[in-house]
């Protein structure tokens, strides 16, 4: 279910103690505005009722989506690497089946959110945007600082991300054919979760694709 808090928030302008309302459990069903919300990275925003100024206010969250099976838990302020894991699993068997993540920003969220949304698995997706980023990187010569999928659509074949290379504000889109996912699921796979990886908060990212490719690589090279 849906949880929150209330928290005296100071403004940094003004000064003002502004009671501010924080979601520290967000359930996709119970709460479908606040998907929305999530998906249009406004869950987190914040303004000063006395001065008008505006922020960006990003705590703990964890958004459950319960009908499609996963949870993405928000762990601001650094890495979600950071997160220190739990046997969630273990500790509550029935959320053993639910896919469970750890993300650092908003955007992070939204896109798991959207990922998961469209039944795909983010390990795979990982792996595509890791691919093009290196091209990016390689033919262009436009390092991504950052990286988010947008959309797939398997029967036209396409599968979308957008970019934000370093130095610049705008993003830069980009899609190659769906097929490229279809075989990132096979090295996904050839790196089966243990256990213990199942039944805590992950971190899948670029820094998870690359260790992924190179156990895949590296299995190839001995066969």
């Amino acid at each position: 279910m849906s949880t929150q808090i209330s928290r005296d928030v100071g403004c940094p302008k003004c000064g003002a103690a502004v009671p501010t309302r924080m979601w520290q459990g967000v359930c996709a069903q119970q709460n479908p505005e606040l998907r929305v919300r999530a998906l249009e990275e406004t869950l987190f925003d914040w303004q000063c009722p006395r001065c008008g100024y505006r922020a960006q206010l990003v705590y703990p969250c964890l958004y459950h989506d319960r009908e499609r099976g996963f949870m993405v838990y928000l762990a601001p302020n650094g890495s979600g690497r950071e997160f220190q894991p739990v046997d969630v699993g273990g500790k509550f068997p029935q959320l053993a089946g639910v896919k469970k993540r750890v993300v650092s920003s908003p955007a992070e969220l939204k896109e798991k959110i959207l990922i998961f949304e469209a039944g795909l698995d983010d390990r795979a997706v990982e792996l595509v945007k890791y691919a093009l980023a290196g091209v990016l990187d390689k033919k262009h010569g436009e390092k991504a600082a950052e990286g988010y999928f947008v959309s797939a659509d398997e029967r036209a074949n396409r599968i979308s991300f957008c970019f934000f290379p370093e130095g610049r504000a705008r993003a830069i889109p980009r899609s190659t054919r769906f097929d490229a996912y279809r075989k990132s699921l096979e090295i996904a796979a050839a790196a089966a979760e243990t256990e213990a990886e199942r039944n805590s908060f992950l971190p899948v990212d670029a820094l998870a694709a690359r260790g992924m490719l190179g156990e895949y690589l590296g299995a190839q090279e001995e066969k």
